[in-house]
């Protein structure tokens, strides 16, 4: 097939589909911003309506309440819009699967991504981490986080049977979520969620909102400079893999297993590449993310970091992806 027979087939789009793919986003983070979801959660209203009730130009409300149609968030029937069941079900307050906070958090990074081309140049993240930017930012994230992290936990905990353990550790366990379903689903499992003072004020008002304040306990530290203790027959690393670089993930996985019983099993769950390291788009995504965020972060295949553990002394290493729709890989391992 000559050159001119192939670019024939291309998708002429393709390109500024691409180029504008933020567009979306920005819908999005707008009538989030301005609770447009939740203010359609009792009733159907109109431009006018909601333009007043958000504080709005009646213009500019109806191009984003067009475009959050297209995004297939809203319906309008009778010049009144509504909201779609995917709006109502993920970006309503007070919803049990509300991922408002998700959509918060990405809105904050928009700033630090207009500087991915300066952190590629430079190696260096172009802002400071999240848990500097004060308790109120700090409360929107891990909310986010239990939101988001509500469904998998229930995956992995389904996944992976921890019957017969006593103790878990969740290393930089954010909210607390997989460990309060692992110990729910694994009567006589207690659990340990470890991370920064600042989190955990909230991690342990989530812990009491489920009436797990029995079964989770919280212990402040930072796996960078602190050890993991000891006694643990389980430890979770947890979306945690892409945020440093490769000497501080053999450091934790080091302190995983200096932290575990004989037979202790280590659990390693992140967004991970191919072994060839071609994709998919997503974890490469989180490894930009993670270059204008942190000093060290990138996106990792699988095998590397389970290589890395089997340097430490782990074994029966293997990894595998998680059950279709999460996007994550588990890596498990075993303390001899």
């Amino acid at each position: 097939m000559s050159y001119s027979n192939q670019s024939s087939n291309l998708n002429p789009m393709a390109v500024m589909e691409i180029s504008s793919a933020y567009w979306h986003s920005s819908v999005l983070h707008v009538a989030n911003s301005l609770d447009v979801f939740t203010r359609l959660a009792d009733a159907p209203a109109t431009v006018e309506e909601l333009a007043q009730k958000c504080g709005a130009d009646a213009r500019g409300m109806e191009m984003i309440l067009i475009g959050c149609i297209g995004l297939g968030l809203l319906s309008k029937e009778g010049g009144r819009y509504s909201n779609t069941p995917l709006a109502d079900t993920f970006l309503v307050k007070g919803r049990p699967r509300y991922q408002g906070g998700i959509v918060s958090m990405f809105e904050s990074w928009v700033s630090a991504w207009s500087k991915l081309k300066d952190a590629v140049v430079s190696g260096k993240p172009v802002v400071v981490k999240q848990h500097d930017h004060g308790e109120e930012a700090t409360r929107t994230y891990i909310m986010g986080m239990l939101y988001r992290g509500i469904p998998q936990a229930e995956l992995l905990a389904s996944e992976v049977p921890l019957a017969g353990r006593k103790k878990l550790l969740d290393v930089g366990g954010g909210p607390g979520i997989f460990s309060i379903i692992f110990c729910q689903k694994n009567p006589g499992l207690s659990a340990d969620v470890m991370d920064l003072p600042q989190t955990l004020r909230v991690t342990r008002e989530i812990i009491t909102n489920y009436g797990a304040t029995a079964q989770v306990a919280t212990c402040e530290g930072s796996y960078l400079e602190d050890e993991f203790g000891a006694g643990y027959d389980a430890v979770l690393l947890s979306s945690m893999i892409s945020q440093e670089g490769p000497e501080v993930i053999k450091s934790i996985l080091r302190k995983s297993f200096n932290a575990m019983n004989p037979g202790g099993l280590i659990m390693v769950q992140e967004q991970f590449l191919n072994t060839a390291k071609t994709g998919p788009l997503l974890p490469v995504l989180i490894g930009l993310n993670q270059l204008v965020h942190t000093p060290g972060g990138r996106a990792y295949s699988a095998k590397e970091v389970a290589d890395w553990a089997q340097e430490i002394g782990f074994r029966d290493l293997s990894f595998r992806p998680l059950p279709e729709p999460s996007p994550f890989t588990l890596i498990t391992g075993i303390k001899p």
